[in-house]
């Protein structure tokens, strides 16, 4: 029988502290290998990265603010990589193999690859968007933006990126926040690309 200071007595409490310890056993990993693999921070001089880290990190937001807002916008409500590949005109040999490179490794991530975007970075106005336009047979997946070069120099010019695209030119992964992270030339080999893309969405959220 239940006695009258039994039944006022309040529920006892539940003890939440295994379930909080089991999720940070659980998330604490991927937090420190996100963070190693994409900061440095930790991460032994004989990194297995093949692209070079950008440092600092920077935000494409800077860069698509005005004309591109509305991209920005779509960028931030879908999460994914991306790789901006600048395209002047001419295209020379390198900038070519770049864009072929990343389509190629597109292909390869197979169902992976609707988590990741090529992007066209048009740096010469109507000039490159032609380029962009005769070449997009061949490019099916390909979405193009176009910025001021200045604008794109200036955006550079915060980080350890090659100032000219003439002198080596490079394609750029940004992270699913926005971030510039790494960067890749034509002498990093598309396999090497495939494995750094890998790591990447198996240690990132699917947002798709």
């Amino acid at each position: 029988m239940t006695t009258l200071d039994e039944a006022q007595q309040p529920p006892a409490k539940r003890n939440n502290k295994p379930l909080i310890a089991i999720l940070l056993i659980s998330i604490f990993p991927i937090l420190a290998a996100y963070t190693m693999f994409f900061t440095g921070v930790g991460v032994p001089a004989d990194t297995k990265n093949k692209g070079y880290l950008i440092t600092p990190a920077v935000n494409v937001s800077a860069l698509l603010e005005g004309d591109n807002a509305s991209v920005l916008n779509d960028w931030q409500t879908h999460k994914k990589w991306r790789l901006l590949i600048p395209v002047q005109t001419p295209c020379n040999q390198a900038c070519q193999d770049d864009l072929y490179t990343s389509r190629q490794v597109h292909i390869r991530l197979g169902e992976k690859s609707t988590r990741v975007q090529r992007i066209a970075v048009s740096l010469n106005g109507a000039q490159s968007d032609q380029y962009l336009a005769d070449i997009a047979k061949d490019h099916p997946q390909l979405k193009n933006i176009s910025v001021d070069e200045n604008d794109w120099n200036a955006w550079l010019a915060q980080t350890n990126l090659p100032a000219e695209l003439d002198a080596e030119h490079f394609y750029i992964l940004v992270d699913q926040e926005g971030y510039a992270m790494m960067w890749y030339t034509p002498a990093i080999h598309g396999n090497d690309l495939l494995k750094d893309l890998k790591h990447a969405l198996k240690f990132s959220i699917d947002y798709e």
